[in-house]
């Protein structure tokens, strides 16, 4: 049974609280597992990827430059099948501590992400 497997199926609040909490552990295996096979995560301001591979590839290369990280949930709103987030993402990467803010849309269909965009601010991103 995989990461995101479970004997139900998961409202799509749970599916992001769980990725998003993957994160602190900086697991490629977990964090990609809650993806849909045909999925896009979109960083908004640096280019989106598509596809497993390429979210794993780029997933991959975050937590190799990361030590720690944790991601803040300040507010969190569900319409449907859309997860809205606004949160104060934590990590020390490349031996910097950044606290990004960022506002995260999630669409999650079944127990999978079919599409994340997150929106930030690049140059406050390293404050």
């Amino acid at each position: 049974m995989g990461f995101a497997k479970a004997w139900r199926s998961r409202e799509p609040e749970e599916v992001v609280r769980a990725e998003l909490s993957a994160w602190s552990r900086l697991n490629v295996d977990e964090i990609v597992s809650y993806f849909a096979d045909d999925a896009v995560w979109d960083n908004v301001p640096l280019g989106a990827v598509s596809g497993h591979e390429e979210i794993r590839t780029a997933v991959q290369g975050y937590v190799d430059r990361t030590t720690q990280g944790n991601i803040e949930i300040v507010n969190l709103a569900v319409a449907g099948s859309v997860v809205l987030t606004e949160r104060v993402d934590h990590f020390v990467y490349d031996g910097r501590p950044i606290h990004a803010r960022v506002m995260g849309a999630f669409e999650v269909h079944g127990d999978k992400i079919t599409a994340w965009r997150d929106y930030f601010d690049v140059p406050n991103s390293a404050s």
